[in-house]
């Protein structure tokens, strides 16, 4: 069905199949995580490097 709106230019070509739009979507919002995360360590770069460090490494123990 995606396939015919592709057709009658009703739906980008690219949006037409349920996997690239939905792997599309996913990257979207990990970007948007990761951009998120970058502003917080640029507000308090010590403060939340310390966070970081201690949920990577103290998950080790």
């Amino acid at each position: 069905m995606a396939g015919k709106a592709s057709k009658l230019g009703l739906v980008k070509p690219q949006d037409a199949s349920l996997e690239h739009y939905v792997n599309g979507k996913a990257l979207d919002g990990l970007y948007w995580m990761i951009g998120e995360e970058e502003k917080k360590i640029r507000q308090d770069p010590i403060g939340t490097g310390s966070g970081i460090l201690s949920k990577v490494f103290g998950a080790l123990k």
